[in-house]
């Protein structure tokens, strides 16, 4: 019997997906946070930018739960096929 890891291989590309967006979400958040120069223009913007790097944050985390939650049902019905078989 073939056992189909569709669901495996998705769900590890999506944790790694979802740790790369986790990284620049945090970049994007720690770069908006130095100060720059010409402060008084980019005020805005900086807040926009720590906005959105903290939603970004946020979604991945989100990404993450779902996909791990995808692992443990794939898991768990792995763990039910052998239990059948043996």
């Amino acid at each position: 019997m073939q056992i189909n890891n569709s669901a495996l291989t998705y769900s590890q590309q999506g944790l790694q997906r979802s740790q790369q967006k986790l990284d620049q979400a945090s970049q994007q958040v720690a770069s908006a946070s130095l100060p720059r120069a010409n402060q008084a223009n980019e005020m805005t913007n900086t807040d926009a930018d720590i906005r959105n790097g903290l939603l970004d944050a946020n979604s991945s985390v989100t990404e993450a739960q779902a996909n791990a939650k995808v692992l443990g049902s794939y898991d768990k019905t792995l763990g039910s096929i052998i239990d059948i078989m043996a």
